[in-house]
Parts: C-alpha cells; structure tokens; sequence
C-alpha cells in the first residue's frame, strides 16, 4: 500500500481519539503537559512560552482557560514535586493571593520563588520513587 494512502484497517496506524466527559479535564491535562516536558529537559521558563504558543493547541487551551497565575502556580508546584525550585521574575504585577488553588509561591525581592522547594541531594527519586536522571549538568 502507498504510504500517502490512510488504511483504516492498520493497526500500526497512528490515530487519535478524543473523549467526552462532563467534568473538567484541564487542570490534569496541564499537569501532564508541565511533567511531560519538564522530563524532556524543558525549564520553567520555556514550558510557561509553551503554553503561550498557540501552536500548542492543549496547553495554549489551558492557559486561556486558567489564565497564566495558574499556569505558573502549577508549574512551580510540579517542579518542586521533582525537587526543581522555580523563580519567576514578578514583570506582570499580580499579586499571590491565599485564596488561589495553588498557593505554592512566595514573594522576595521582586522574585517569586516556590515556597515548596526540596533541598537536592544524590539520591533524588520521582514521585513513585524511581531515580530521576540528571538531564541537565
């Protein structure tokens, strides 16, 4: 069979589906982009432009639909999961209110730091306890 021509009938052909549901995805679909590519070796500040890019339909959809407080909040919460610390320079003004979902940031010196940051050690294990690899020296 030519290679241009669809077979609905391969098995090996890569197709997408999508599910509909009733209740509200998108908080855990941002988590899972956040860990995804923070485990490729993408840093707090390139994720939070890959959310911005509309060419990334799933993230962008969720920064639009969170907004970027949010986006960052869960951001710097997945890393400091991974024991990463995030700071983002405070350049938008918005202030961390106690009452957002994912209070995980504290203000110092123009900076926002996660407040959840992990002292790194040798031995660093993932969430379910396996090694996690040093992706960038």
């Amino acid at each position: 069979m030519p290679k241009d021509e669809f077979d609905f009938e391969d098995p090996f052909e890569l197709n997408g589906m999508a599910f509909m549901t009733h209740e509200d995805t998108t908080n855990d679909m941002a988590e899972t982009f956040i860990e995804e590519f923070m485990r490729m070796g993408y840093g707090h500040k390139q994720l939070l432009a890959l959310f911005r890019n509309p060419h990334y339909l799933g993230p962008n959809m969720a920064l639009e639909k969170r907004g970027e407080p949010f986006i960052r909040d869960l951001i710097a919460e997945v890393f400091a999961r991974w024991g990463k610390q995030v700071e983002w320079p405070d350049s938008s003004g918005s202030q961390c209110g106690e009452d957002q979902v994912f209070p995980a940031r504290i203000e110092s010196q123009n900076l926002v730091t996660s407040s959840a940051a992990i002292a790194l050690d040798e031995a660093l294990t993932d969430p379910m306890g396996a090694p996690i690899p040093k992706l960038n020296p």
